[in-house]
């Protein structure tokens, strides 16, 4: 007796071709075609590639025998690392990642292939027509009462009987809801008949019930009564509900086009130089900075010719330029590669804004040139950059022609301000090419930090050595300091902060201060410069932050000490007008308006300079020698690169000076531009670092090394919790001012009086316009809009448009959200701004746009289109800004990817603050931290589809084999067809 034919069960066209019977399928769908050629069930898929008759298959695919492959690369190089082409894509694939790759190009090809059939009944057919080809649209609706759409239904070559006329069911459809039908269909008329050269009325119902965009299917089945056929044509269905008057003024202004890819060459061309900005102050330095340029042989590796392998295969090779170990002997070269491959990579970034053909308008001695993007910092141009231009030929000349070096005097809006050097000329007319040029002057000084030769060991590497017989400060001792500020003597963590800053011996290990949102850090270490400067004559402090904002607010709770004791150093770029005007007076700037470094005599005298980290190089850089700065404090220490950090500690500490770090390792981390460099640890700050050393545990070493602060004084306890439970291990206590934090509990559109929070889900459209990569979406910025009116209107609120705050990840939303609340007078002091604009601010009311809406399951990434979103430590700033009230507004379907995102939502949905669509998930059920819920949405809509595909064959068939095809005008069905639709209607 034979053995069975094991793949009689399986679908065979479900992994090769297209099942044409989707989920009603008899045969088995939980099967996969592997690379070597054999199809199998998916719960053998593991143990299968790992065996010997896969890997043989795949080698005899490779062309060579498994021996052969093993004589080639050495006995201990397994066969998996190895890489083999995409027959597909032609793509070098790493063969542990093959077969996924190979299954997911099938998967892809087989829903095209899907798609291509649904697109394919949207065409007229059989001389029918049926308007809508393109899509029936409703268009933008601001009622909640029923709307009707007509389309026409026609015939030219026979008479044809519409045989089915429905919205297609949405069994599986995530879009959909549980409320019921949104659209409606039906045929007028008495009959199913569409008579030769006649047309046919079909009335289209869409019952709104909240604001989004809705889609549905309008599914036809004719039968031609002549020559006896059937056939399929089906119409997509749309309506937004919204504000008209919110789209018209927000649309796209013009179609999105994607930047050209540029033109890459090795610049060698002649170059004329600029004039330094007149209005600047010359400064004096004392320490030449080098250039520190990036070797070509580690760029070429990482972003040329050599970089088209696979992501591992350049990672490896990038790692033959580190050292094999990270040490404080090897701590500069380690950082240098990063930093380089940093630094090509925004070159690379900026190349990508260049212009073409482009004029310069005469402004004498200045010429301006328009830049569009500017206002979002595409590109970001800064005063003192350099901007090539060179007149306008073709591609073959960009080496050889002559460029101009412009720089940079002024920035405006949407142009800037250059000026070249004497030879240059133009007339009106002249067309020209732009290349941005990158400031490699923070590179620079990063490279100079992180290579002198001072690398203390405590500071870089810390360890229990470092440590030996120091102890928490007894309570007593604690108890003898008066604090500044009052409220600091109420809490046991902050008072234990300033104590063990105050205490520390000269040349200890970095103090890390742990400030989760609203514990008030910031304050904290404000506090022990304070108590520093008052017991200690001597004591001279360096206070830093990554960011110009907190540096700014570092200052200003500084300035009672008075403008003789405290400076606020600035860079020669910085516009004077971003700075808050009260510490004007603490800065130095000069008659043209510009800021300007005073010399080295005068900034010796202050007991205080406040700056950026990068700024931080200055002193050392005027000559103010090592260890004059006892302390140096930097506080949002996790947002800075670590070489960043290094700027001030690096170039002007001594054996004795001592570091303390504020910050929090949960909150926003470092920018960082290079997926290489990302890889390699350019991401992980100073702080995360030290945070994850042995003598930085908080169980063990509490008030020795570090203190957490954990008194939140922000936020309502509901709002606090989520974040408190996710990042903190529900260590955070509520200590805010009850009467903000409860002011809004009765808020007339919370979901559930008495919860806080809100979340606004809705279906929206995410859109890009022009050049601009940045989303907007139209019915976000409107449910804003909404809510800022409402919270405003009513007086009992008791709000003003400075308590509101609103956050969106993208620029163009910002705008968008700006343009219509600044209509407004009463709301043209909300601020608008992203999640790093908010870090260490609070507000009342926060609201939260979220933007992405893309819900093209099956072709995109759909975890990628999140975008900014789906950062952990980006959506911990964003939820802990509030104080009394949080609404969040967003596509829950496409948020519900992110594992973090799908437990706030279930946390909100379960406490009763959902408004708009429904849920479409469980929300008790617990979160997989590594759910696969994308790929679930995926599945999703691939077997929507096949569902589609297998309905509409499933009616002609059924159509076929209907009986009583006589056709009678007075068709006595015809009055049940309507009736159910015109009580709808009602």
């Amino acid at each position: 007796m034979s053995a069975p034919n094991i793949y009689s069960t399986y679908c065979i066209p479900f992994v090769t071709t297209s099942c044409s019977f989707g989920s009603s399928c008899s045969l088995r769908h939980d099967i996969f075609a592997c690379a070597c050629g054999r199809i199998m069930p998916l719960s053998v898929k593991k143990a299968h590639t790992r065996g010997k008759q896969h890997r043989e298959a795949i080698a005899a695919l490779r062309g060579e025998s498994q021996n052969q492959g093993r004589s080639n690369r050495g006995t201990n190089a397994p066969l998996e690392q190895e890489q083999i082409p995409c027959a597909h894509c032609r793509r070098p694939i790493e063969s542990a990642e093959y077969d996924a790759h190979v299954a997911e190009h099938i998967r892809q090809q087989h829903f095209e292939q899907v798609r291509a059939s649904l697109e394919e009944a949207k065409d007229d057919k059989e001389g029918v027509t049926v308007t809508g080809r393109n899509g029936v649209d409703f268009g933008i609706l601001d009622t909640d009462k029923a709307v009707e759409c007509m389309i026409d239904v026609s015939s030219t070559v026979s008479r044809v009987s519409i045989r089915k006329c429905r919205i297609a069911p949405a069994t599986r459809d995530a879009t959909q809801d549980s409320e019921g039908p949104k659209f409606t269909a039906h045929l007028r008329g008495k009959g199913r008949v569409v008579q030769k050269g006649a047309t046919r009325k079909i009335s289209l119902i869409f019952q709104p019930s909240y604001a989004g965009h809705f889609e549905a299917t309008l599914e036809l089945v004719f039968f031609d009564i002549d020559r006896s056929r059937t056939f399929v044509i089906i119409r997509t269905v749309e309506a937004t509900v919204g504000s008209r008057e919110d789209h018209e003024e927000l649309k796209p202004k013009a179609p999105y086009i994607r930047r050209k890819n540029v033109v890459k060459f090795k610049f060698t061309a002649p170059v004329v130089p600029s004039n330094r900005p007149p209005a600047w102050t010359k400064t004096v330095w004392v320490d030449r900075l080098l250039g520190y340029d990036p070797p070509a042989r580690l760029i070429d590796v990482a972003y040329g010719p050599r970089s088209l392998g696979s992501g591992n295969q350049v990672l490896a090779n990038v790692k033959r330029f580190m050292p094999a170990t990270f040490n404080e002997k090897t701590y500069g070269q380690w950082f240098q590669v990063l930093l380089h491959l940093e630094e090509q990579q925004i070159k690379l970034d900026l190349d990508a804004y260049s212009l073409f053909d482009v004029e310069l308008q005469a402004d004498y001695p200045r010429y301006k040139l328009l830049v569009e993007g500017l206002a979002e910092n595409r590109p970001s141009v800064l005063v003192g950059d350099f901007i090539l231009v060179s007149r306008a030929e073709g591609p073959e000349t960009l080496n050889t022609r002559t460029w101009y070096e412009g720089r940079v005097h002024q920035v405006h809006q949407n142009h800037v301000s250059l000026r070249f050097g004497g030879e240059f000329s133009t007339y009106r007319g002249t067309k020209f090419d732009v290349r941005f040029v990158l400031n490699r002057l923070p590179f620079r000084r990063m490279h100079q930090s992180i290579t002198n030769k001072f690398n203390p060991v405590r500071l870089l590497f810390p360890g229990a050595a470092h440590i030996q017989g120091v102890k928490r400060i007894p309570p007593s001792k604690i108890d003898e300091i008066v604090p500044y500020y009052r409220p600091i003597g109420e809490d046991e963590e902050q008072m234990e902060t300033v104590a063990a800053i105050l205490n520390q011996k000269p040349g200890s290990v970095p103090f890390v201060v742990f400030g989760p949102p609203g514990t008030g850090k910031t304050i904290t270490i404000v506090e022990a410069m304070k108590q520093i400067l008052e017991r200690d004559p001597d004591a001279r402090i360096l206070a830093c932050s990554p960011n110009n904002s907190a540096a700014d607010q570092i200052a200003i709770k500084l300035m009672e000490l008075g403008k003789t004791q405290v400076f606020r150093l600035n860079s020669l770029s910085r516009r004077v007008d971003e700075m808050p005007k009260v510490l004007r007076e603490f800065s130095c700037i000069n008659d043209n308006h510009i800021f300007f470094i005073p010399d080295k005599e005068k900034l010796q005298k202050f007991r205080v300079v406040v700056s950026t980290c990068l700024s931080g190089s200055v002193p050392a850089a005027l000559g103010v020698p090592r260890g004059h700065y006892s302390h140096i404090f930097i506080d949002e220490a996790g947002q800075g690169k670590e070489p960043e950090l290094m700027v001030p500690i690096k170039s002007i500490a001594d054996a004795k000076t001592n570091v303390i770090l504020a910050g929090d390792n949960q909150q926003l981390g470092p920018v960082v531009n290079s997926s290489l460099a990302r890889t390699l640890g350019l991401k992980t700050s100073y702080l995360a670092r030290l945070m994850d050393r042995d003598i930085y545990d908080l169980d063990k070493f509490r008030g020795i090394t570090i203190v957490k602060l954990v008194k939140n004084f922000r936020s309502h306890p509901d709002i606090l919790k989520f974040s408190n439970d996710e990042f903190y291990k529900s260590e955070l206590q509520t200590c805010g001012n009850k009467a903000i934090i409860s002011s809004m509990e009765n808020y007339e559109q919370l979901p559930k009086k008495k919860f806080p929070l809100i979340f606004h889900a809705i279906i929206g459209k995410d859109m890009r316009e022009s050049t601009s990569p940045s989303f907007f979406n139209i019915d976000e910025a409107t449910q804003v809009k909404q809510y800022c009116i409402s919270l405003l209107s009513n007086r009992k609120n008791g709000l003003k448009a400075e308590h509101i705050g609103v956050i969106t990840p993208y620029h163009a939303q910002r705008h968008k959200i700006l343009s219509i609340l600044q209509k407004d007078p009463k709301m043209q002091d909300i601020k608008v701004g992203s999640v790093e604009e908010f870090q260490g601010q609070e507000r009342r009311v926060i609201i939260i746009s979220t933007v992405r809406s893309n819900t093209d399951f099956v072709t995109s990434d759909i975890r990628r289109s999140l975008g900014f979103v789906a950062n952990k430590n980006r959506m911990n700033v964003a939820l802990t800004r509030a104080q009394a009230l949080l609404i969040v507004i967003g596509n829950p379907i496409v948020l519900s990817l992110d594992p973090l995102w799908r437990a706030f939502l279930s946390y909100v949905n379960v406490k009763g603050g959902w408004r708009g669509k429904k849920i479409d998930w469980d929300p008790t059920e617990p979160v997989r931290p590594d759910g696969d819920y994308d790929a679930q949405r995926k599945t999703q809509a691939q077997a929507n589809a096949e569902d589609a595909m297998a309905r509409l064959r499933a009616m002609i068939q059924e159509a076929h084999m209907e009986d009583g095809l006589e056709i009678d005008d007075e068709d006595v069905e015809a009055a049940a067809y309507e009736r159910p639709i015109l009580r709808e209607a009602e």
